[in-house]
């Protein structure tokens, strides 16, 4: 799963001419996203805790954002030509499956939300 993380923050590095940050905070999102959704479907919902959540879990969560950007940033900061190396002259075909892997990565991630509802029976 590192590999592919690593493959995410490159790929994204590249989009959007080389601004680093802007790959962690896009990386950071769609993980933390990812991990609120096994949240709601292994924890809260299974064990019926549903409404608000109080501030304190609200703050939390946050808290949770923000260490996971910040080690994203520790990890990943510096590293984009190490990546750039390993990656850089993929050939076509492997280009593709990288990206479609990206992509179904991030569908996953934030249509699980959805898949959540409709398995809760949220969506009346």
């Amino acid at each position: 799963m590192k590999t592919f993380f690593e493959y995410f923050y490159y790929k994204f590095s590249k989009l959007d001419n080389f601004n680093h940050q802007y790959a962690i905070h896009v990386l950071t999102t769609t993980q933390y996203t990812l991990f609120l959704n096994m949240i709601l479907l292994f924890i809260v919902e299974p064990l019926g805790l549903v409404g608000k959540p109080s501030n304190p879990v609200i703050v939390t969560f946050l808290l949770l954002y923000f260490a996971l950007d910040y080690y994203n940033s520790k990890l990943y900061k510096g590293r984009f030509e190490e990546f750039k190396e390993k990656w850089g002259i993929e050939d076509k075909k492997n280009r593709k499956v990288g990206n479609r892997k990206i992509i179904l990565f991030i569908i996953f991630s934030w249509g699980f939300i959805f898949i959540n509802g409709w398995i809760y029976n949220r969506y009346q």
